[in-house]
């Protein structure tokens, strides 16, 4: 009798959320994956697609992002033209990313902007200081995590005499990524000063039922005067603190300083999560006068869960078959679609040469497993696999012939693709880009190669492992 009643209550709930699942489009991938965990744990499995089965943001969210989408568009088409660049100026395969980005964000192509690119924690921590220490108008920030000790706590202080001063000081800090400084003392210094502290997607029991509570705002911007602008992969964290019992050693990241109006468009891309969150109106400031600075041509993009098109994605998809010479990628956390997949496996064949950096240690010991089993088939199909092992490389970059280059937030994995928001400087710069390059290459130096042979002779249960997690892959 109770085997007969466990066997109905099995039957009903793996039904239910079948039927449910069926109900909305979902790639195949995170179907069967939901399918399969639902059949071998159903309670489990329809407790966790409860929670995190679907992009659900909750009703007042997505009320304000479709209210909030046409003033964006509007706010784009009034960029002043003399910052807007054709994109028929661009080469042919080029001109095709810009296009998309702009079909899909509404951004334009902008120019007259000049970059740097900075390459360690010190600089770019000193740097944003600098900037702060400078400001005469704004300062606001966004970044997924913020988290207390070293030189953070001399960025708070920048923060609390920028806001004395008289300059509207606002940051944007991820509910759960930045739960430890939360929980410090220097968010008390932060709201003492006056600046506005926006905790985006905040994380309680309650939410749980009306909003999926692992969607996460994994943006790092900060726009100074709205004419300094940085973003990349660094958080408000100090390496020589965070982390440190992960057994990954420090995380490396790099950053970009931008100069010009590209700087007050990543301010308005994070005033309208902002508006998102508080309800608020969307209601950038005005361009500022700005004299050119250099001739950088780059854009904007931004991406996130309120909509149903995996942007991101596309974009790189469209530059890697873009690429006629040479792709290099870096990400800490690689876990591709399907369709990135076929992509650099067709570059490789084509004649591309592709090279992927990845650390030989991460965070997370699941998305290991499921990266490890995608490496038997780059391989063989020709694809260089770099292991970096001076530490956790955090650093997110694409360099594309040496000619185009995304950087930004943006991880190769689904989690990025579907579930955060995120966003990406596309350079249309040869400068830039090989300097991003010649980083790269310097993570090559501190690398090790993985041949695939080694790779091949690794043991049979590491493989039924590696290939049982990631089947699980669209859930991490």
């Amino acid at each position: 009798m109770v085997f007969s009643l466990l066997s109905f209550v099995y039957l009903v709930l793996a039904l239910a959320v079948a039927l449910r699942i069926f109900s909305r489009r979902s790639s195949r991938g995170t179907a069967l994956a939901w399918l399969l965990l639902v059949i071998l744990v159903p309670a489990v499995g329809a407790l966790a697609y409860l929670l995190i089965g679907e992009r659900r943001l909750g009703r007042t969210w997505m009320q304000r992002a479709i209210s909030l989408q046409p003033q964006i568009l509007r706010w784009a088409r009034d960029i002043p033209p003399s910052d807007v660049v054709a994109p028929d100026t661009l080469t042919t395969g080029a001109e095709s990313v810009s296009r998309l980005a702009t079909g899909f964000a509404g951004l334009p192509l902008m120019g007259g902007h000049r970059l740097r690119l900075l390459v360690d924690s010190e600089t770019i921590m000193r740097s944003l200081i600098a900037d702060i220490d400078a400001a005469r108008r704004s300062v606001h920030l966004e970044f997924y995590i913020w988290n207390p000790g070293g030189f953070v706590d001399d960025l708070v202080t920048a923060l609390v005499n920028a806001a004395r001063r008289g300059v509207a000081c606002r940051a944007l800090m991820d509910s759960l990524g930045s739960r430890p400084f939360f929980r410090s003392s220097a968010i008390g210094r932060l709201r003492d000063a006056g600046i506005e502290i926006v905790e985006v997607l905040p994380v309680n029991p309650l939410r749980a039922l009306f909003v999926r509570l692992d969607l996460r705002d994994h943006r790092k911007i900060a726009v100074i005067d709205r004419g300094i602008a940085y973003t990349g992969s660094m958080n408000i964290a100090d390496p020589r603190f965070f982390k440190q019992d992960a057994g990954v050693g420090e995380w490396v990241d790099a950053m970009v300083r931008i100069e010009g109006p590209a700087a007050w468009a990543l301010e308005a891309v994070s005033l309208s999560l902002t508006a998102l969150q508080t309800g608020g109106d969307f209601a950038p400031p005005e361009p500022p006068a700005l004299a050119q600075v250099g001739n950088s041509r780059v854009q904007i993009f931004p991406s996130g869960p309120q909509s149903s098109v995996r942007h991101i994605e596309a974009l790189l998809l469209t530059a890697i078959y873009a690429a006629r010479r040479e792709i290099v990628l870096t990400t800490p956390y690689f876990v591709p679609s399907e369709p990135l997949l076929t992509a650099l496996r067709s570059a490789a064949v084509r004649g591309v040469r592709v090279i992927l950096i990845v650390p030989a240690k991460v965070d997370s010991l699941l998305v290991r497993y499921a990266s490890d089993a995608y490496k038997d088939d780059l391989l063989a199909a020709g694809i260089t696999i770099l292991q970096f092992g001076d530490g956790l490389l955090h650093t997110k970059s694409m360099v594309i012939d040496e000619q185009m280059s995304i950087f930004g937030t943006v991880n190769f994995d689904l989690r990025s693709f579907e579930l955060n928001f995120e966003v990406s400087l596309i350079a249309f710069d040869r400068q830039f880009s090989s300097e991003v390059r010649e980083l790269q290459r310097q993570y090559e130096s501190r690398s090790a190669a993985l041949l695939l042979d080694q790779w091949c002779a690794r043991p049979h249960w590491r493989r039924l492992l590696e290939n049982a997690v990631q089947v699980m892959s669209p859930l991490l």
